[in-house]
């Protein structure tokens, strides 16, 4: 309420089998499935086969563009869920920018942390337009669709009333300005703002 959004529980899947088996039983004894976050669902094949069930029953599933895949890319994982009918409005895709990935050694232990790269989505845009998919049915997935699933008013679309976030590309799909509430950060490629500890 404070926040202005959506509460949820935003679920990482991890590999480990019937993760949507312990999500389903939550939403048969009245948690609302509006409300589950499963995210990396194309982490492994089986599992991207679980999150479509998942989907089909009114639930938003996610697709990492950024984490392990199990597909050659993730823009494949997207393809099998628009070939599935799955309806397209519950697709989301992230990256896990900026956040911390772990580096194991050979006995799978913890031997360093590296951060999570955040050109991912515009990848994997780029990508699936690239191979025919139409922009309106792909941006979705970054824009719209998002703001949607975590109940933010006033973001994922340009109108009346919302913030003045919008991204302007040129014909090859490369990103050339932004601008995030009515303020520029990116000018014709030109980085013009950073966040709060980082520097120009």
């Amino acid at each position: 309420m404070l926040a202005g959004k959506i509460g949820f529980l935003h679920i990482h899947l991890g590999d480990v089998p019937g993760a949507f088996n312990l999500l389903e039983e939550i939403v048969d004894r009245g948690f609302p499935i509006k409300h589950i976050r499963p995210m990396h669902v194309a982490r492994k094949k089986w599992l991207l086969q679980d999150a479509i069930g998942f989907a089909r029953k009114g639930g938003f599933i996610d697709v990492t563009s950024g984490g392990i895949c199990d597909f050659s890319s993730p823009a494949d994982a997207v393809e099998i869920l628009f070939d599935e009918k799955v309806p397209p409005h519950l697709l989301t895709m992230s990256t896990d920018g900026h956040g911390s990935k772990p580096r194991f050694n050979e006995n799978g232990e913890l031997i360093g942390l590296r951060c999570g790269g955040v050109t991912g989505n515009l990848d994997i845009v780029r990508e699936l337009i690239g191979r025919g998919h139409a922009p309106e049915k792909i941006l979705p997935l970054v824009t719209s669709n998002v703001a949607d699933a975590l109940g933010l008013g006033g973001k994922g679309k340009i109108s009346a009333g919302f913030d003045a976030d919008i991204c302007f590309f040129d014909t090859d799909w490369k990103l050339r300005s932004v601008f995030a509430r009515g303020k520029q950060h990116l000018s014709e490629g030109k980085l013009l703002k950073k966040g709060t500890f980082e520097e120009l």
